[in-house]
């Protein structure tokens, strides 16, 4: 049984504060062995479970995110492209997001953003207002893969749970406002991680993949005008407003057909 694991750093237990994004800060050193801590534990939770292989994404920013020797040796790190690229996906049983963060727009959410806080306001797939949840949901999705869990904050793991059904989630803290987080016990959300990345095993055959209806059409609606004025110069893009652009696929085929 193959699991493969996509995460990010906003939804990561003890990571309170936008100033832990910062690179090469105290806070975003402190905020990257909270990300080590909270995907082994559900790598650990996963092979409790029953796997017998379990791969990770490093899904935040540039994704060099990941402490080296730290992560789990039983689990293997592997970017989404390379993921592609050697067919691994199709083998991959189920998907686990750890430390996700919910789409731009939800009130009472940690960093609420897709892909970019800064130009991205808010992306579209099929008229469906959504996030990097659904991204990463929609393209296993496409191969016949669910969503088992996720963990992050109170906003994101709502978010997970309406997309994707009755799913196993961890809740590690609550939004205070956009930029500032109420963290729960570190111990406690360790140990419920892995406790309900376990559980999340049993769910496979039971809870159904994330399907889009065929063909696709992707929109993305930009905070200002000159950011959408370089996003249509892009391939297969087409601009529709001022702020923004849509991109029409005939079915998913990689990840990054789902963006821009």
């Amino acid at each position: 049984m193959h699991i493969h694991i996509i995460t990010d750093l906003e939804g990561i237990s003890g990571v309170t504060d936008i100033n832990q994004m910062e690179f090469n800060t105290e806070g975003y050193e402190y905020a990257r062995k909270r990300l080590m801590i909270d995907t082994n534990a559900a790598v650990k939770g996963a092979f409790n479970g029953g796997a017998d292989t379990v791969t990770v994404t490093d899904g935040h920013a540039k994704g060099k995110n990941f402490i080296e020797g730290m992560l789990d040796k039983r689990a293997v790190n592997i970017n989404l492209i390379d993921l592609y690229n050697q067919d691994m996906h199709k083998k991959v049983n189920a998907l686990m997001f750890v430390g996700t963060h919910a789409m731009s727009g939800t009130m009472n959410a940690f960093l609420d953003h897709v892909q970019s806080s800064v130009s991205w306001y808010n992306y579209y797939i099929n008229s469906v207002r959504c996030g990097e949840l659904v991204q990463g949901g929609a393209f296993f999705g496409a191969y016949g893969i669910p969503v088992i869990f996720a963990s992050g904050d109170e906003a994101a793991c709502a978010e997970a749970r309406y997309f994707f059904g009755n799913i196993q989630t961890t809740a590690v803290k609550k939004a205070l406002c956009r930029n500032k987080a109420e963290s729960y016990d570190l111990d406690v959300c360790e140990k419920e991680i892995e406790q309900n990345a376990e559980k999340a095993i049993s769910l496979i055959g039971k809870i159904k993949p994330y399907k889009v209806t065929e063909p696709i059409e992707i929109q993305v609606d930009f905070t200002r005008t000159d950011y959408c004025d370089n996003a249509s110069e892009r391939p297969g893009a087409e601009r529709i407003g001022s702020r923004t652009v849509i991109k029409k696929i005939p079915k998913i085929t990689d990840y990054l057909s789902i963006l821009l």
